[in-house]
């Protein structure tokens, strides 16, 4: 499975479905993979948000399970057509990428992923 970067803002900034996104990385732990794009959009948000934390948080990430990818040309390629395709930012448009590529669902807290042609997991309403 695919995280995109909402699910770790989420849990590390206890924001209302990080709850949720937690118990689907532990669900999901060992079959997990990010782009290191949007590892980089995680940590520019950490040390914007909680420059006190960083190393902490950053530490939290790097050292959990998930399978950090860069990106490829092929995911390059994918991205930019998602971009012209659905109404995605370029952190989303590698997460749907990778997602792409790796014939994996994309675990998100974006709605706007519903628009695209890959599975999503997004929390219940």
């Amino acid at each position: 499975m695919v995280v995109d970067t909402s699910i770790l803002i989420a849990i590390l900034f206890n924001e209302e479905h990080g709850p949720w996104a937690l118990d689907q990385l532990q669900a999901q732990r060992g079959a997990l993979c990010m782009s290191t794009l949007n590892l980089a959009e995680v940590l520019i948000l950490c040390e914007d948000r909680q420059p006190r934390l960083f190393a902490e948080l950053q530490e939290m990430v790097l050292s959990s399970s998930i399978r950090f990818v860069p990106p490829s040309v092929g995911q390059a390629a994918l991205a930019a057509a998602a971009r012209g395709r659905f109404p995605l930012n370029l952190g989303d448009c590698f997460a749907y990428a990778l997602a792409k590529e790796e014939s994996l669902p994309l675990l998100t807290l974006d709605r706007d992923f519903r628009k695209t042609d890959i599975p999503v997991v997004l929390p219940p309403r």
